[in-house]
């Protein structure tokens, strides 16, 4: 038997970014990793910066959604999206700063076929920047990231 298979799409909506000069280091953009390449690079100075990855999803024995795809990264069962602060020259990071890590875990399987229904995407809005205005760094809990599924 063939396990179902959708595409879907992930929003991930970056507001409260920290600005673009970090004391000494600058210009800092922000962008999302896919495979091993920094993507989708945009100043760190905007009010918002969206990406659009997108994903293959399939059912797991358990209800869960499988994503895969050059955006998801880690294990199976624990699947995230990795944002990544950058030094830019130009077109060319020539220093990362630090990773944000989006966990992906809890989407299950009826939000990849509603979102795949309605052919709109998932989205998650993450705010950038900590209570002090400092930027975020690994991993952004539940209650820091809104998904609407």
């Amino acid at each position: 038997m063939v396990a179902e298979e959708r595409e879907i799409t992930i929003e991930v909506v970056c507001t409260r970014l920290p600005g673009s000069q970090w004391g000494d280091r600058g210009p800092v953009h922000l962008g999302i990793q896919k495979g091993e390449e920094l993507m989708d690079t945009s100043p760190a100075d905007l009010k918002r910066v969206v990406f659009r990855p997108d994903f293959r999803a399939r059912r797991g024995s358990d209800g869960s959604a499988e994503l895969s795809g050059p955006y998801a990264h880690g294990p199976r069962a624990e699947r995230f999206i990795y944002l990544i602060w950058a030094v830019m020259d130009g077109d060319a990071a020539v220093a990362a700063l630090g990773r944000i890590k989006i966990p992906l875990g809890h989407i299950t399987w009826q939000h990849v076929e509603k979102a795949a229904a309605r052919g709109k995407p998932l989205k998650v809005t993450v705010a950038l920047t900590n209570a002090q205005g400092k930027p975020v760094f690994a991993t952004v809990k539940a209650d820091a990231a809104k998904w609407q599924l």
